[in-house]
């Protein structure tokens, strides 16, 4: 496996902030600033650092079983 380092600046909400966003300023959220993107070569990329997440839908279809892992241990509300 081939991997690579680099340094970038990244934006992003701060977790009280993201807690308070309703369901729909999240999806306004998700849809302005975006987790992620896909790129002209059709590759799931993060947008905060242009890594890529998945290559194929294989590899998307593995991703969303682990978002789904970890919405399973996530509660429904959080403290923040």
């Amino acid at each position: 496996m081939s991997t690579y380092k680099g340094t970038i600046e990244v934006e992003a909400v701060d977790i009280p902030t993201m807690a308070r966003m309703s369901d729909d300023e999240y999806q306004e959220f998700l849809e302005t600033h975006g987790l992620f993107w896909i790129d002209h070569h059709d590759i799931l990329r993060s947008t905060a650092a242009e890594y890529p997440l998945a290559t194929r839908k294989s590899q998307l279809d593995i991703l969303i079983a682990a978002l789904q892992q970890c919405r399973d241990r996530m509660r429904e509300d959080n403290p923040y």
